[in-house]
C-alpha cells in the first residue's frame, strides 16, 4: 500500500550565477545573485498514482540580501562638488511554481529514493534602495518567465505518518530585468523538511 497524497514543507537553499539588474532612472547593477545571505522555503503536494509514479506540484521561494557602498555627489553651486557614499541594499527574490512527474523506488526498508523533473513559471522580484544625506531612494523591478527543476534524493521513513526528505536540485530560471534581455539563472539547490503522509 501507498499513500494517495502526500505533503512536504521544508528549507531550501540555492547557489546561483550572478546577474545584471537594471533599473528605472538609476541603470544596470551589477553582478550580483539570488543566494547572499540568502534564505529560502519549499512546499509541495504530490498525488500518488501508483507505487513508483507521482505528480508533484511545488512552490519555492529564495531571499537574497546584498549590500554595497553608493557613490554619490552632493549638491552644491560650485563645481567640482564633493564625493562621498552611503550604503545602499538590493534583495532579489526568486519563486518557483513547478509541477511535473516525479518516481520513487519504494522498498521494504526505511529509505525510499526519489527523482523529479518539474516544469513551470519563475518569478523574479529584486528592489534597490539607498537612504542617507544625499539622497533617499527605492526602485522595484519584476519579471516571470520560464522555469524548470531537476531533482533526486531520499525518503527516511521516521513513523507511519511522516519520513524526513532530502534532495538536491539542478534549475533553471529565464527572468532578470523586465528591461534587459531575459538572463538565465543558473541554480544548484539542497532541500530538506518533512514529508507528510
Amino acid at each position: 500500500m501507498y499513500p494517495k497524497i502526500e505533503w512536504f514543507t521544508g528549507y531550501s537553499a540555492i547557489e546561483t550565477n550572478d546577474l545584471i539588474f537594471q533599473f528605472r532612472d538609476i541603470g544596470p547593477v551589477g553582478h550580483l545573485d539570488y543566494d547572499e545571505k540568502g534564505k529560502g522555503l519549499e512546499i509541495a503536494v504530490i498525488g500518488n498514482i501508483s507505487r513508483y509514479l507521482s505528480v508533484i506540484g511545488d512552490v519555492s521561494a529564495h531571499f537574497s540580501l546584498n549590500r554595497f557602498p553608493v557613490p554619490l555627489t552632493t549638491p552644491c553651486s560650485q563645481t567640482p562638488c564633493p564625493s562621498l557614499t552611503q550604503e545602499g541594499t538590493i534583495n532579489p527574490r526568486l519563486l518557483y511554481f513547478l509541477a511535473g512527474p516525479e518516481i520513487k523506488w519504494r522498498n521494504h526498508t526505511r529509505f525510499t529514493p526519489m527523482g523529479h523533473a518539474l516544469f513551470g513559471l519563475a518569478h523574479s522580484t529584486t528592489t534597490f534602495s539607498t537612504a542617507g544625506s544625499v539622497v533617499n531612494l527605492s526602485r522595484t523591478d519584476a519579471e516571470t518567465g520560464f522555469g524548470m527543476a531537476f531533482g533526486g534524493g531520499v525518503d527516511f521513513r521516521i513513523t507511519r505518518r511522516f519520513s524526513l526528505r532530502e534532495f538536491l536540485t539542478r534549475s533553471q530560471a529565464f527572468v532578470g530585468s523586465n528591461v534587459l534581455p531575459s538572463q538565465k539563472v543558473n541554480a544548484v539547490g539542497w532541500s530538506a523538511g518533512i514529508l507528510f503522509h
